[in-house]
């Protein structure tokens, strides 16, 4: 189909998304599908490809962790701050659609924790914000999940991340911040590996631009030493799992 211009564009399929409100590339809505359809996948942690922080093993206060890096590299390397706080500052985390050519951009996440003999991890808090734009028609997302796995027993919990405001934001306004927590509680474990995945999404119009961008994340992890009765269980699980491995 050529303009008055004299530019011509190949006609694309398209279909409609629902919740975003206007018609996009069908080969997007394969590519959302697929995200969500493989996110437990990668709960292994050992799927892709790691790009290891320089830091990517260390000891805090209270625990240590190893192993830690994503398949992009786009979080950056983590500062320990106030002795139980990953602190990450990503670069080019950003996501940008300009005139009707829409954009994902995601990265996985994985690290190792072990807490000092005697504690246990109660929790791990995850904080992320960042800012996005969007010139006359357009839409952005953020969003992504939390996979905790025991590594000394083998249990799994995973979370969403809650997101402010709401996601897709469309305009008004045309600039703002948003930001998003997950918190995984009341988990008693000594040994955990932790990926997040994240994804950031951008959708315009033709004529229109929409980026989005993440900032700021951090990762908080709060340890705690068990009741007596439970330190007792503890053990006692842990000869039962020592006889049987034998």
């Amino acid at each position: 189909m050529c303009s008055t211009q004299g530019v011509c564009r190949n006609r694309r399929s398209s279909t409609s998304i629902p919740h975003l409100g206007f018609r996009a590339p069908f080969p997007l809505l394969i590519t959302l599908f697929l995200i969500q359809l493989l996110q437990p996948a990668f709960n292994s942690g050992d799927v892709q490809a790691v790009i290891y922080w320089s830091n990517s093993s260390g000891t805090a206060d209270e625990f240590s962790w190893t192993n830690g890096g994503s398949d992009k590299g786009l979080f950056g390397d983590p500062t320990l701050v106030g002795g139980n706080t990953l602190v990450f500052a990503p670069t080019n985390f950003r996501a940008e659609s300009v005139d009707g050519k829409s954009a994902i951009t995601s990265d996985r996440l994985q690290f190792d924790l072990i807490a000092d003999p005697g504690k246990e991890i109660k929790s791990i808090k995850i904080t992320e914000s960042g800012d996005y734009g969007i010139l006359y028609e357009g839409k952005v997302s953020a969003g992504g999940a939390i996979f905790i796995t025991n590594l000394e027993q083998y249990e799994v919990r995973k979370e969403l991340f809650e997101m402010d405001p709401a996601m897709p934001i469309t305009p008004p306004p045309y600039e703002g911040f948003w930001g998003g927590q997950v918190e995984v509680a009341e988990l008693g474990w000594s040994h955990i590996r932790v990926v997040l995945n994240n994804n950031l999404i951008a959708i315009s119009m033709p004529g229109s631009i929409a980026w989005i961008e993440k900032k700021d994340f951090g990762v908080n992890i709060e340890i705690i030493i068990p009741e007596p009765a439970t330190i007792g269980l503890l053990a006692l699980g842990s000869l039962v799992f020592l006889g049987k491995k034998k």
